[in-house]
């Protein structure tokens, strides 16, 4: 499955001033806060994030909660972790104006992404624990 999605990054500028510790703490993780925080452009990297997350939920086709979906970066290439999963099929773009991001889910055999995130993000984790098999 695929996601997409472009967001106004003066939009998430306004919301950061407006509501400021409260919005930042109901959308993004410390981690990410700190990240975009040692940006020159915080706000910037803030709305590439977002836009990651909106993008990860609509290739999942469900409504997850932000702070469950925690964007980072390795060697400068940004993935997604969901309940202990890592997704690395993810690509952030950003301009003047625009943060843009694409998320592909990849499916499987057996596995329907689109109805079972969650359930397969659960098992791969316990999986992990338990060094069996499966999972996304």
């Amino acid at each position: 499955m695929i996601g997409i999605d472009i967001v106004d990054i003066r939009r998430i500028a306004k919301m950061v001033e407006r509501y400021g510790e409260r919005f930042l703490e109901k959308v993004f993780t410390p981690a990410e806060v700190r990240y975009a925080g040692g940006k020159r452009r915080k706000e910037e990297s803030l709305a590439g994030r977002f836009a990651a997350k909106e993008a990860f939920m609509k290739a999942s086709g469900r409504r997850l909660t932000f702070t469950d979906i925690e964007v980072l970066s390795e060697s400068g290439r940004p993935f997604i972790m969901y309940r202990g999963v890592r997704f690395d099929d993810v690509s952030i773009s950003h301009e003047r104006s625009y943060a843009v991001s694409v998320v592909i889910l990849k499916e499987p055999p057996g596995v329907s992404v689109n109805n079972s995130i969650v359930g397969n993000a659960e098992r791969r984790t316990q999986n992990e624990k338990t060094g069996t098999g499966g999972g996304i």
